[in-house]
């Protein structure tokens, strides 16, 4: 695994908005079926830019006193990853969650996310 993949993870361990937040950069888009759910007032699944994500992390993240990703496998190059993992947390009890992100990266920082839970 790749070390910004394996910082991305224990980021998004931590719970922590702010520690995942600064892996995108300012123009980054989030899109997710789960958008809707957790932030209705943006009218699609969307979230674009730091401050409409950092919103999303936020909410969604509070629901989470235990989150961790089983990493089932990682395909990527210079500019893209497609990280399929399985979350467990104390969401989704005894059944994890079966998730695929394809992150998009410039200069370091992430421009684009799709996620696609299962």
């Amino acid at each position: 695994m790749h070390e910004r993949v394996a910082r991305w993870k224990a980021a998004w361990e931590s719970r922590d908005a702010d520690r995942v937040l600064a892996f995108y950069a300012p123009d980054a888009t989030h899109a997710s079926a789960l958008v809707p759910q957790l932030y209705p007032e943006l009218g699609g699944a969307v979230c674009r830019g730091r401050e409409q994500i950092g919103d999303y992390f936020r909410r969604g993240l509070v629901r989470f006193t235990s989150l961790r990703f089983e990493i089932v496998s990682v395909t990527e190059d210079a500019e893209r990853s497609a990280i399929e993992y399985r979350r467990h947390s104390n969401v989704d009890g005894e059944h994890p969650k079966h998730v695929l992100e394809l992150l998009e990266w410039c200069d370091g920082k992430i421009q684009a996310v799709r996620v696609f839970h299962f």
